[in-house]
């Protein structure tokens, strides 16, 4: 099965299946958009459109939201989240390396529990440089391989979802940062529960 069809199957319950991990995840965002100014934002691998109710919260002023996802079925629940909402959005179906959006049109970038999916880590993040102006902001999380929990899990589940492609090191995804012209700023880890441990880049464009 693929990412897309995963999701599309997964979407209507995936609040309530992954209502944990998800409050885990954007908590350690949270710190970094707080009465942040983001401006244009852009979520790459929004879901069911979770970022906005916590950008309206939490950050400062933002000029506008566009979240994009492979799955028609999430951005069919992030769509109908955002009615009424007080940030101004709009969703796109794209692949992380292929965004449909002009260069150097958003000044935040967001990729929540995304990475792991893609391809290729590096042509994405290269992807999400272009589209973001000079000096542009990247908040990147994912999964974090490095403790051996994490390592077996890895492994474990690059056998059992064909469609999942990696998890990566702290070292690695440094490394994929630094190739995509990104400086790193900020780092922060969590949990999410279990055996889920997170990684989380605060990075400018240079």
């Amino acid at each position: 099965m693929t990412v897309r069809a995963e999701y599309d199957r997964a979407a209507a319950d995936y609040d309530r299946r992954w209502a944990r991990y998800n409050r885990a995840s954007l908590a350690l965002l949270r710190p970094w958009l707080e009465g942040r100014d983001l401006g244009d934002v852009v979520d790459v691998g929004c879901g069911t459109g979770n970022l906005p109710p916590l950008l309206a919260h939490s950050a400062g002023a933002i000029g506008g939201y566009v979240g994009a996802d492979l799955s028609a079925g999430m951005l069919r629940m992030a769509r109908a989240k955002a009615i009424g909402g007080t940030v101004r959005t709009g969703f796109v179906g794209a692949d992380a390396g292929k965004l449909p959006l002009r260069d150097r049109s958003f000044d935040t970038a967001v990729s929540a529990s995304a990475l792991h999916y893609w391809d290729d880590a590096r042509a994405g993040l290269a992807e999400i440089r272009r589209v973001l102006r000079p000096g542009g902001r990247l908040l990147l999380l994912d999964w974090v391989r490095d403790p051996l929990p994490m390592r077996l899990l890895n492994a474990w589940m690059r056998l059992a979802r064909v469609q999942y492609r990696r998890m990566y090191s702290r070292a690695e995804l440094e490394a994929a940062l630094t190739a995509a012209e990104f400086r790193v700023q900020a780092q922060a880890r969590g949990s999410a529960g279990g055996p889920w441990r997170l990684i989380a880049f605060d990075a400018r464009a240079v």
